[in-house]
C-alpha cells in the first residue's frame, strides 16, 4: 500500500461537474471564435477560461475535500 502513487481524485470529479458550467464554456467558447482571425496576438480570452474553472472548482471543492484524508 505505501508503494502505490496516490491518484489525483480532483480530474475524474472535473469531469462530473463540467455538465454545470455549460455557461461559462459557452462564453469561452464564443470568445475563442470571435478572436480566432486575430493576427496581432493583443486579444485574448483569458477572463472567460478563468471562469469556466473556476465555476468547476466550485463545483468539485466540497467533494473533493471530503475524500481528502
Amino acid at each position: 500500500m505505501a508503494d502505490e502513487e496516490p491518484v489525483d481524485q480532483k480530474k475524474y470529479l472535473e469531469e462530473g461537474y463540467k455538465s454545470q458550467c455549460v455557461k461559462q464554456l459557452r462564453s469561452y467558447e464564443a470568445c475563442v471564435k470571435r478572436i480566432r482571425g486575430d493576427e496581432s496576438g493583443h486579444k485574448h480570452c483569458t477572463g472567460q477560461y478563468f471562469d469556466y474553472w473556476s465555476c468547476i472548482d466550485k463545483c468539485v471543492a466540497p467533494t473533493l475535500f471530503s475524500k481528502l484524508k
